[in-house]
């Protein structure tokens, strides 16, 4: 792929709930992708496998705008982390691509 999946950055976390496993958040954030790019349901799906009761909603390409919004919820209060394992799970997706459908199956 030429042009790379990268983040653009998050909005300040929200909605704080406290739990046994500490303090919970929803972030939102925007990820620069190609138009055409199809893999959003791949990395939603590799989250959840990752964080089992977070979950990822990657937005879809509005008027052929590379930058879509990203919504994490039930995620730890710390943008650093976010950042890499997001980053990290990208990376995964950019060199071992799984949208074919079929394997899913």
């Amino acid at each position: 792929m030429e042009e790379r999946i990268t983040l653009e950055g998050f909005d300040p976390p929200k909605n704080r709930r406290h739990g046994p496993d500490g303090d919970l958040v929803d972030v939102k954030g925007w990820l620069h992708a190609p138009v055409d790019w199809t893999g959003g349901p791949d990395l939603e799906r590799a989250w959840r496998e990752r964080h089992g009761r977070s979950r990822l909603g990657v937005g879809l390409c509005v008027a052929h705008n590379p930058r879509r919004h990203i919504l994490l919820t039930n995620v730890p209060d710390d943008l650093a982390f976010l950042r890499s394992e997001l980053e990290s799970l990208i990376s995964e997706l950019d060199t071992n691509p799984s949208s074919n459908l079929e394997d899913a199956q």
